[in-house]
């Protein structure tokens, strides 16, 4: 849990979309399948965004065709994203806290804000980064971190998967994984309280 970082301060929190603030009805073993058979490939494409600009980084065409066959199953499952009521009161009350507030996605753009959207959060985000600006977490981190204008050690990242944990723990990011450190993203705001709360009340 984030005790054991001795995290003096928070003023920022970035959160993973897909998995973290929303969990999108793609089967991404089946979007695999595909992609490998376009590209002809055995590559396990994890992550996928990653194996893709890996096996097609010299053939901008073939990339092009792998990207919009994952897009095509990302606006799929964008449409059916449903509005969160408490994701939504978590994002709003981060937000009176004075946070800064950012998002990070291997989804496309278009796939993204259809979900930002849906759930009526976008207005809240600081700074939105998707596949477009980078396929690897780490850089995409980067690029948020320089929006917000904060350091790795004020930022609170969540994500859910062990490659959102490499990336936030080798930037110095205090680094909660959901379904891990924690059972769902709405408990970031009672751990966000209570560090502010210790930071104000040493």
């Amino acid at each position: 849990m984030l005790g054991s970082y001795s995290m003096n301060t928070i003023k920022a929190v970035i959160f993973d979309l897909d998995g973290t603030l929303v969990k999108l009805p793609i089967d991404w073993d089946n979007v695999r399948r595909k992609v490998r058979e376009l590209l002809k490939t055995d590559h396990p494409l994890k992550p996928l965004g990653v194996g893709v600009y890996e096996v097609t980084r010299n053939n901008p065409k073939l990339m092009a065709e792998a990207f919009k066959l994952i897009e095509f199953e990302e606006l799929k499952a964008a449409e059916k994203t449903k509005y969160d009521s408490k994701l939504y009161e978590l994002i709003k009350n981060l937000k009176r806290l004075g946070l800064k507030l950012g998002l990070v996605t291997l989804q496309g753009v278009k796939s993204a804000t259809i979900v930002l959207r849906k759930l009526n959060i976008i207005d809240f985000l600081d700074v939105v980064v998707t596949r477009e600006k980078s396929v690897y977490r780490i850089e995409q981190l980067k690029i948020a971190l320089k929006k917000l204008n904060v350091k790795p050690s004020e930022t609170l990242f969540i994500g859910d998967t062990v490659w959102d944990r490499e990336a936030g723990d080798s930037l110095g990011c205090k680094t909660l994984i959901v379904g891990c450190d924690i059972a769902n993203v709405v408990e970031v705001e009672g751990i966000v309280r209570k560090v502010l709360r210790s930071t104000f009340n040493p």
